[in-house]
């Protein structure tokens, strides 16, 4: 149950996430927002964790920095664009497609085809979020296809984390340290390019006289980089890519509350409908690797916890 509760714990930060970047993102370079992000989280990580990171290997390192933090990179990077151009709600609703496209990239990385039970769940997940789409959000937007681009390296990340841990025994901790410093690693340059065309820089001053700007940078370092990172991670460590998946789908419908709460987006019958939905396929998610586990005995990669350290 552990890594239940930290996965819906991650859920929960990343709902509230995507309507602190658009507040906070208002008249601060969207870019630059990221890049001070992540900067900062690696440096917490670096003085935070050293005598872990320093024992990661050159493989490890290589995988990490340049596969998995660059799937954080395409998340982070057309996720903060992207609601700038439509609705948080509309965003998460578009990231809940990782729940076919985690399956697909398993396949494709490992050969391994969804069990019965996981292609019922994925089914009903899938129907869940197509009911957070109504009549009225048919017309498709630019911040659309700018999520479904950052849902891409959503998918990704999960499945080269669950590789990370499973495959190469990477530790919890190892495993979100090279995803948020290889994200760092591209935002940098993407910074970097940026403040050569723009008078501005890096934009530090108008940085440090925007309060708002700045607490928005402050929960993303502390409530995701670190503490939806290290709860995800963890959970992965102990449910399979799809159960995780399935997991991550909640998001919409707890976005969508938060969304009308904070925001004043209406909120429809049809949410709550589809909330039932993906509780009703977690069950059977998790009801059916229960009882594979009882007939094999014995956990497959990913699908049980380790005993090594985080």
């Amino acid at each position: 149950m552990k890594g239940y509760f930290a996965l819906l714990g991650a859920v929960l930060i990343w709902a509230v996430s995507y309507i602190v970047m658009k507040t906070a993102t208002t008249d601060y370079p969207q870019l630059l927002f990221q890049f001070w992000r992540y900067a900062a989280v690696a440096m917490v990580y670096f003085l935070c964790f050293y005598r872990s990171i320093k024992a990661i290997s050159g493989s490890l390192w290589k995988m990490g920095l340049m596969r998995l933090g660059l799937a954080n990179f395409v998340l982070g990077f057309f996720s903060i664009y992207a609601v700038q151009y439509t609705t948080p709600t509309r965003v998460v609703v578009i990231n809940s497609l990782i729940i076919g496209v985690v399956p697909l990239l398993r396949w494709i990385h490992e050969r391994c085809r969804p069990a019965r039970g996981e292609i019922w769940s994925v089914g009903i997940a899938l129907t869940a979020v197509a009911l957070l789409v109504g009549p009225e959000d048919g017309a498709v937007r630019l911040g659309d296809g700018l999520a479904f681009i950052g849902m891409l390296g959503s998918a990704y990340s999960i499945v080269l984390t669950s590789r990370l841990l499973s495959l190469h025994r990477a530790s919890v901790i190892q495993v979100s340290f090279l995803g948020v410093a290889g994200c760092a690693v591209y935002f940098t340059l993407a910074a970097s390019i940026y403040a050569c065309f723009n008078p501005g820089g890096f934009a530090l001053p108008s940085l440090l006289s925007q309060p708002g700007t700045v607490a928005g940078i402050l929960y993303m370092i502390l409530f995701v980089s670190v503490a939806a990172n290290l709860l995800q991670v963890f959970g992965q460590r102990r449910l399979p890519p799809v159960t995780v998946s399935i997991l991550f789908c909640l998001e919409p419908a707890l976005t969508a509350v938060l969304d009308y709460l904070v925001l004043g987006h209406a909120l429809s019958i049809r949410v709550m409908i589809s909330g039932v939905l993906l509780i009703a396929a977690t069950i059977i998610a998790t009801a059916y690797r229960r009882s594979e586990v009882r007939k094999r005995g014995k956990p497959e990669n990913g699908d049980l916890a380790f005993t090594d350290s985080i």
